[in-house]
Formats: structure tokens, sequence, C-alpha cells
């Protein structure tokens, strides 16, 4: 399954979209709502290191992958592309550094660390850490996310709403995404990468 097509005499992707269906989709996602300050969940970034060739370098998707990860890839590839043209602040949190260090794939942590190193430090200083890690460790017992069962992922949410981040991107769909209707309290977005690429999408011409 994918998301768009590759013109080979062209070296773009095309959106494959009607005029009408452009439109509805302008409607849909209005350009003040694409996400400008986004926050990667560990499921995301290790997506990203697992699948670079294909998310960086647009290499096919292997044939083993389910369906809906390879949307989430093939979104990511297209997010990412466009993304290195647009102004928006991608991040990550300390917190993370520890969950990638945990890694089960052996053959990943050293390069995940290395990108997810970056990710965290790129325009911050230490006082935007310290208060984010703060952040998400009071948010940890907060009764509006209660609903997450995992305390780590509250945690991250927290660490996401401490930089000031509007959208927490994950795949996490089985947990965090089925629960979203239960954390409207919570002040940002919760998007999966396909959801994230449909807001982008409409707009793609902007940074062409």
């Amino acid at each position: 399954m994918t998301l768009e097509s590759w013109n080979r005499s062209t070296g773009r992707y095309v959106l494959c979209q009607a005029a009408e269906e452009h439109s509805e989709d302008c409607k849909r996602f209005p350009f003040e709502r694409i996400p400008k300050r986004v926050f990667l969940d560990t499921n995301v970034i290790n997506i990203l290191m697992k699948y670079c060739e294909t998310i960086f370098d647009h290499a096919s998707i292997p044939q083993e992958v389910d369906a809906t990860l390879a949307v989430d890839i093939e979104a990511l590839m297209h997010v990412f592309y466009v993304g290195a043209r647009a102004d928006w602040d991608i991040l990550g949190s300390r917190k993370t550094l520890d969950e990638l260090s945990r890694t089960r794939d052996s053959s990943l942590p050293g390069e995940l660390l290395e990108y997810a190193f970056a990710l965290v430090n790129q325009n911050l200083d230490d006082d935007d850490h310290r208060y984010a890690a703060d952040f998400g460790r009071k948010l940890i017992e907060a009764p509006f996310v209660a609903a997450l069962p995992d305390k780590a992922d509250r945690e991250l949410i927290g660490n996401a709403i401490g930089f000031g981040c509007d959208v927490f991107c994950t795949c996490d769909r089985a947990t965090i995404v089925k629960k979203r209707d239960q954390l409207r309290q919570v002040p940002l977005r919760i998007l999966t990468p396909a959801e994230w690429w449909a807001h982008v999408k409409p707009w793609v011409a902007l940074w062409r």
C-alpha cells in the first residue's frame, strides 16, 4: 500500500490527487494546522533508523513489512523530504535516549543513539531539557493522562508539552492512539506519521 507514486522521469513524487480531492484536503487540513513543532515517540525514531534507506534515500519498502507499518514508513519519507525545505522543529528528549539505549535490536543502538542525541540537542539548551524532563516526571501522576497505562508514555508526552510541541507523533496505535479520545485535556495533538503527512500533503507545493 502506498500513499503516493514516484515519477522516474521528473524525479518527484506524484500526489495523485484530482483538483476536487485536493480542494477537499485543503479544507480538512488547513495550512495553519500544519504541525510546526513535533515530538517523536521512541517507536518513530526506531523506524527512522531501521528503515533509513527508504525514508532518507527513497529505497523500496521491504515486501515483508505489514501494511500499517509500510504506510507510516512512506509517510515519514514524505514528511522528511518536505521538511528539509520547511521551517519545522522535530524533537525528542533525553528520556528517549534512555529508552533507545535499552533497544532489543543489537544492530541498531549505536546509530539510534547517535541520531537521537542530535535530535534532542538541536536548538535546545540545558534549561530547555531540564524543564521538559521535570514536566515529564510531574505529568506521570496527572489525572488527565491516567488513561495511558504506560508511565513512560505519560512522561514522554510531558516532555513534549514541556518543549512546547504542538504534536506528539507515535506509531503506538494499540495504546496511545487508541486512548487519545480520553486525553482531550492534553495541550497537543497526538498523530500517527500517516496523519502527520495528511496535514502536510495539501501544501507540499509551497516547499518545492
